[in-house]
Parts: C-alpha cells; structure tokens; sequence
C-alpha cells in the first residue's frame, strides 16, 4: 500500500477522534449549565444537592 494513502486515513481519523472529543465536551458543558439554571428556578433543596453531587461526579470522571 503506498504511502501516500496513508497521510489522508490517519488525518481523517484524527480529525473524526478530535471532533468527537470536542463535541462530548461541549455537550456536557451545555448539560452542566442547563442543569444548573434549572436548579436554580426552584426551591427544592434536593435537586441542588443532587446537582452538586452530579458535578463533583463530573469533575472526577473528568480527571480520569
């Protein structure tokens, strides 16, 4: 297999890899914030800690 065919596949395997990434990233992201003001418009007290126990749980899955 020449070589030459091999630039294209590795690149575009990459770039599929990375756009990915990026997109599970922004993803969770928006989740975060989404929860976060919905959370906040209410005042349960129970919601906020299941917030605050799903972004400690996101911080070290993160980590990791």
């Amino acid at each position: 297999m020449p070589f030459a065919l091999l630039g294209p596949l590795i690149s575009g395997t990459v770039q599929t890899l990375c756009m990915s990434m990026l997109s599970e990233k922004l993803l969770l992201i928006v989740v975060k914030l989404l929860l976060k003001k919905l959370v906040d418009s209410t005042d349960n007290t129970l919601d906020n800690e299941l917030y605050d126990q799903f972004v400690i749980q996101l911080e070290n899955t993160q980590k990791a």
